[in-house]
């Protein structure tokens, strides 16, 4: 089978970004060949018109010249959804296959909150897909309600070498877009008393979004403890990782975090919350914690007993390992999208 995949640049920043260069770098098949469209690019505001422009108008001739049988398009929110509905439809036009990819961490509730002509044309954007995946089972119950079926394609990540983790890490971080969602604010909360308690830690925040209002926070309250890492590239996300011992993405809304996959990889424990995919990869008291999203008193809790407790951490730790070795790795993740392609032969 012969793929078309549209989405954004894969080395511009995000989750969608992250799954589309894994697929580059590592989705190897003789079964199909995958060719690869960018629907988006980052930049300036007349850049990213021009490039989404440019990926739709393109979509077409790239069906047509390359004689592709199915296009694999990934779905997000807001612009993303604009730009994927037309592609959705362009590509019927064409009379070619359509397999939505659904990443929003919250696309049940982008439907849910839009206004009524939005919902019902993204109902019907849906039902034009001959295969829909989505991330967690809230996304899938929700659209199930809508007579729409979807299938559960989890999130994975190359898995490096094991290594022991070195005693002499003192930093816990956070990787993911600053904000309320991604339970920043909470983060800084818990911040005053782990600078009393361990005053040896420090706390670093790496992404973009709410920088200047975090900063502002920071400043007032003397988090000294608390830094800002910025959004880092491939290569300095793998040497924080090397300074981290723990990771905390208190989220209020997710999908499956790629930077939860990502450090559990890494033998990295996590405290993540019950929301999206996040309990079907962090089983807690065995490879991690979970807390109740904006329960600041669980989040100081978990972390007071990750960091007194060096062989639970380092048992935690392996155990992560583990759990994304045999089931979030990029073998069993491209198994799994050769059987998904095999069937919408």
């Amino acid at each position: 089978m012969r793929v078309l995949m549209f989405g954004p640049d894969p080395t511009t920043k995000g989750g969608i970004a992250t799954v589309i260069a894994n697929f580059k770098n590592h989705f190897k098949t003789v079964a199909n060949d995958i060719f690869y469209l960018e629907s988006w690019k980052e930049g300036h505001l007349s850049k990213r018109i021009l490039s989404s422009a440019k990926g739709i108008v393109t979509l077409p001739f790239q069906i047509l010249t390359k004689k592709i049988d199915l296009v694999h398009i990934h779905i997000a929110q807001d612009g993303s959804y604009f730009r994927k509905a037309i592609a959705v439809r362009l590509t019927k036009l064409c009379r070619k296959k359509v397999l939505l990819h659904v990443h929003g961490s919250h696309f049940d509730m982008y439907h849910q909150e839009s206004k009524p002509w939005l919902q019902r044309h993204l109902i019907r954007t849906l039902q034009k897909a001959d295969k829909i995946i989505v991330l967690n089972e809230d996304v899938q119950a929700y659209f199930r309600e809508y007579q729409i079926a979807t299938e559960i394609i989890f999130n994975a990540v190359p898995v490096p070498k094991q290594e022991k983790m070195a005693s002499e890490r003192s930093q816990i971080s956070c990787f993911g877009q600053l904000g309320k969602r991604k339970g920043t604010y909470d983060i800084l909360k818990v911040a005053e008393v782990l600078k009393r308690k361990y005053p040896s830690i420090t706390i670093v925040l790496y992404g973009d979004g709410d920088t200047v209002e975090v900063s502002r926070i920071i400043q007032d309250n003397k988090l000294t403890n608390v830094k800002l890492g910025g959004w880092v590239s491939a290569e300095e996300k793998e040497l924080a990782m090397q300074e981290t011992l723990i990771h905390i993405l208190p989220s209020y809304q997710e999908g499956l975090p790629m930077a939860i996959l990502e450090t559990m990889a890494h033998g990295i424990p996590n405290i993540g919350t019950y929301v999206g995919g996040i309990p079907s990869v962090i089983e807690p008291g065995v490879n991690g914690m979970l807390i109740q999203p904006g329960n600041t008193t669980e989040l100081e809790q978990a972390l007071t007993l990750l960091l007194e407790q060096e062989l639970l951490r380092e048992q935690m730790g392996i155990a992560a390992y583990e759990k994304i070795s045999h089931e979030f790795s990029m073998p069993v993740y491209l198994r799994r999208w050769e059987k998904i392609y095999s069937r919408l032969e």
